[in-house]
C-alpha cells in the first residue's frame, strides 16, 4: 500500500510508513566548524572483500509475544542493550533482548520512530488521533470534520520514564496538527498533516533530543523539559545547512566530538552533518573528511546511522537515477566513497521491502523491513566466530 506524498506541486510516490526517528546507534546505545577526530583507524576502501561483507543473522524477527508484527517502522538498540521496536499497525512498542527474546510491550497508537535517552526515557513519534481537520476548501466552502486520524506518521511525542510504572505519556505535538500552504500550481491553499519522521536522543547526560518535522522543513532541538529550543536548529531551504522534507535525523559522538546527521526526501544532499548546538553545517565540500555529504538524486525515504569509524549507512527506499536502484542499503567511508549496496524489492536474504527503520550496534544492523513484517539482521563477517 502506497501513498503519495505532496509537496506543493509535486506529488513523488513513497511507500506508507515513513518513520521517522531514529534510532540512536552508537558504540554503547541507541557555531563554528569543529576539530575532526584524528585518532581513528585508517579508512578501509575495500580490505579483500573482508570490511564490506555482511550476512544475515538467522532467523529473521517476525513476531514477540505470540503476535506477529504488523508495519514495523522502527528499531532501536539502546543503552539498556534491549531492543525497541514500533510494531506500529499493533499499537505498541515491543521490547527484546539481544536475542530477539521477548521481555515486555508497552501500548501506544501508531508509534513511527523511537529513541532512547541516556537516562533511559524512551521517546516516541507517534499519532495523536483524535483531531480537528479543516477540509480542503472547495468554492468558498470551509467544513469542519472530526476525524479518526489515520496517517502512519506522527504529530505529537511521547516520553516513557525509566524509574516508575507509567506508560507512555505525550510532552509535546504540533501547534496545530494540520496548517496550509498556498499551491500556485492550484491557485489555492492545500492543507497538510503535520508529520514528524524521526527523532534522536543526544548522547549527552542532558536529555536533550532532535526531531525531524517533515512538512515544516525543519530540524528542531528539545531541552530536557520537552521544549523546542529557539530558532529551529535547521530551517528550510535548499543547499548545505538547510533542509527539504527531512525523514531522519541521527546524533552520534566519535572521539569525543558530537555530530548531528540528516537525511531528506528531496534535494541531491541527502544526507548532511550539522552542530548539534548551533546546526552548522560542519562539512561542505566532499574533500573535508568526516564524514561524508551523500548526494542523491532520489526523492524518497532515506535513513542514515554511522558505526565507530564513522562509516555511514544509508537506507534508501526510493529509485535513485544516479544510484540506480530502490529498497537499498549503502554503506559509506568517511571519506564518501561507497563500500557496500545491496538490496532489491522481495523477501530475500538481501531484499527488502518499504524498509523504515535502520540501526547499528556492535558490527550488526538491523533493518525494519515494514512491508515484510519483520527485523531483519545482518553482521560483519569479521564479527562472526568461525
Amino acid at each position: 500500500m502506497r501513498r503519495a506524498l505532496k509537496i506543493p506541486g509535486i506529488y513523488v510516490g513513497l511507500a506508507l510508513g515513513i518513520l521517522a526517528a531514529i534510532a540512536i546507534l552508537l558504540p554503547n546505545g541507541c557555531g563554528d566548524k569543529v576539530a575532526l577526530p584524528s585518532d581513528l583507524p585508517a579508512p578501509c576502501y575495500n580490505c579483500g572483500g573482508v570490511d564490506t561483507s555482511y550476512v544475515q543473522v538467522n532467523p529473521t524477527w517476525t513476531a514477540a509475544d505470540g503476535m506477529a508484527f504488523n508495519k514495523p517502522y522502527d528499531v532501536c538498540i539502546g543503552y539498556d542493550r534491549f531492543v525497541y521496536i514500533c510494531d506500529t499497525k499493533n499499537n505498541r512498542v515491543v521490547k527484546l533482548d539481544e536475542n530477539g527474546s521477548f521481555v515486555e510491550s508497552y501500548s501506544l497508537i501508531n508509534p513511527v520512530a523511537i529513541t532512547q535517552d541516556r537516562g533511559l526515557d524512551l521517546l516516541v513519534v507517534a499519532g495523536d488521533f483524535f483531531t480537528t481537520k479543516p477540509d480542503t476548501i472547495f468554492a468558498g466552502t470551509d467544513s469542519m470534520r472530526i476525524a479518526l486520524d489515520s496517517t502512519i506518521y506522527g504529530n505529537a511525542i511521547y516520553r516513557k520514564r525509566h524509574f516508575g510504572n507509567e506508560g507512555f505519556q505525550v510532552v509535546w505535538r504540533a501547534d496545530s496538527p494540520y496548517f496550509s500552504t498556498y499551491d500556485p500550481l492550484y491557485q489555492r491553499d492545500i492543507w497538510h498533516e503535520a508529520e514528524f519522521w524521526g527523532i534522536a536522543a543526544s548522547t549527552e547526560t542532558n536529555k536533550e533530543y532532535f526531531l525531524a518535522d517533515f512538512w515544516m522543513g525543519r530540524i528542531l532541538r528539545f531541552n530536557s523539559q520537552d521544549k523546542p529550543v529557539p530558532p529551529e536548529l535547521v530551517s528550510e531551504g535548499v543547499g548545505v545547512g538547510k533542509t527539504q522534507y527531512p525523514t531522519d535525523v541521527f546524533f552520534y559522538t566519535i572521539a569525543g566530538q558530537n555530530y548531528l546527521a540528516f537525511a531528506q526526501g528531496i534535494a541531491n544532499l541527502g544526507v548532511q552533518i550539522v552542530s548539534p548546538i548551533n546546526g552548522n553545517p560542519l562539512f561542505t565540500t566532499s574533500d573535508e573528511g568526516l564524514p561524508p555529504l551523500i548526494r542523491t538524486s532520489a526523492r524518497g525515504y532515506k535513513q542514515v546511522v554511522a558505526d565507530e569509524q564513522s562509516n555511514f549507512y544509508v537506507l534508501l527506499q526510493a529509485i535513485d537515477t544516479d544510484l540506480g536502484a530502490h529498497h537499498m542499503l549503502y554503506k559509506y567511508d568517511r571519506t564518501g566513497e561507497k563500500l557496500l549496496e545491496f538490496g532489491t524489492e522481495g523477501s530475500g536474504e538481501r531484499q527488502f521491502r518499504d524498509p523504515r527503520g535502520l540501526a547499528y550496534s556492535n558490527g550488526i544492523l538491523y533493518i525494519a523491513d515494514t512491508g515484510n513484517n519483520r527485523i531483519v539482521r545482518y553482521q560483519l563477517a569479521t564479527d562472526i566466530q568461525q
